[in-house]
């Protein structure tokens, strides 16, 4: 029988794993947009639960929506390569990232807005001389803003000047194709994941993540700002999925979307707490548990819930403690010596 948590009214179900202060219920599960055979109510539950509830991918487009009609240069002005319109997008992206991140550490792990209540690593951030400045925060804030924001403004850039010169396929209205543009969203969730995946699993490579990727995984435990924390070589590989708006036709809101999706969705993905709550009330749905455990053990959850690559792959962890046995048994064979 499950249990309910004193701190709140989720439940927590028999068996627990001890290992964590909090966790969902156990076995997380994937995506069931991909099952076979397919689950087409499961799958229409899941995608309703993602995109129609008070959610990071929800709360994305609306910030897109608001960037493009309020904030966005014109396309005509980036024409031309000048600093007035470079640097606007350069503050939007500063400006955001700032704001959200200061927000979630401010709330979540200085004013201790919600205690340890749906916070998975009971753990304090650290201070070590492993991070940059000796102290976790400090560390993360730092490359968050001095490598991957610089990235994510420079892609930015990159395509808004080609698109605005017409070398790249656009939407110029919604009402071009009014399908294709709602249908897009949809799809770059998945291409996102996809992508990730596949990034994430090249800079896991031994020599890759010795000198790039073990930067971001200094994190064991992850609070918002460890989610841009990252060196700049995979600062550049992780934005580079913006290269799909290259191809295919793309409205702004989509582009700004879709980079808010990376960045300030790593925000949201790394708080360390499943979900904010405010006054008592789960007010938003926030960490990833599927990616904390990436952050403790390392070689699995290379993806996301979006799509089951680790599934099929082998790399999937489901947070129960035989799992943890099988990575771990894994990770033996991975870096036995040859």
């Amino acid at each position: 029988m499950a249990k309910s948590d004193p701190n709140t009214d989720i439940e927590v179900p028999a068996g627990a794993n001890r290992a964590w202060n909090f966790h969902p219920k156990l076995p997380i599960a994937m995506s069931p947009v991909f099952d076979i055979p397919p689950r087409p109510k499961a799958a229409l539950t899941w995608l309703i639960g993602t995109w129609f509830k008070l959610a990071p991918p929800l709360s994305h487009i609306l910030l897109a929506v608001i960037t493009v009609a309020f904030l966005l240069p014109a396309m005509s002005a980036m024409q031309t390569l000048d600093a007035s319109w470079m640097l606007q997008i350069a503050a939007i992206n500063f400006g955001s990232a700032i704001l959200l991140g200061t927000a979630l550490h401010l709330y979540l792990y200085v004013f201790s807005g919600q205690q340890t209540r749906l916070k998975f690593d009971i753990r304090p951030m650290e201070k070590s001389s492993r991070f940059t400045f000796g102290y976790q925060v400090w560390d993360n804030i730092f490359w968050s803003l001095a490598s991957s924001v610089v990235f994510w403004t420079l892609w930015t850039l990159l395509y808004f000047h080609v698109a605005a010169n017409g070398w790249v396929p656009t939407m110029q209205s919604i009402g071009q194709s009014p399908i294709w543009f709602v249908l897009f969203f949809f799809i770059l969730r998945f291409w996102q994941s996809f992508h990730f995946y596949w990034i994430h699993r090249l800079i896991h490579m031994p020599l890759l993540f010795k000198h790039v990727h073990s930067l971001h995984h200094r994190n064991v435990n992850v609070g918002p700002w460890s989610g841009l924390a990252m060196h700049p070589v995979e600062g550049f590989l992780y934005f580079s999925g913006i290269l799909i708006h290259f191809v295919l036709p793309s409205h702004p809101i989509h582009v700004i979307f879709h980079m808010y999706s990376l960045s300030l969705g790593a925000l949201y993905s790394h708080a360390g707490f499943d979900k904010l709550i405010f006054r008592d009330t789960e007010a938003m749905k926030a960490g990833s548990f599927h990616h904390q455990l990436h952050h403790r053990y390392f070689e699995c959850n290379y993806g996301s819930e979006e799509m089951p690559l680790d599934r099929w792959f082998g790399s999937f962890h489901d947070g129960t403690e035989a799992a943890t046995k099988r990575i771990r048994a894994r990770k033996k064979l991975i870096f036995a010596p040859k």
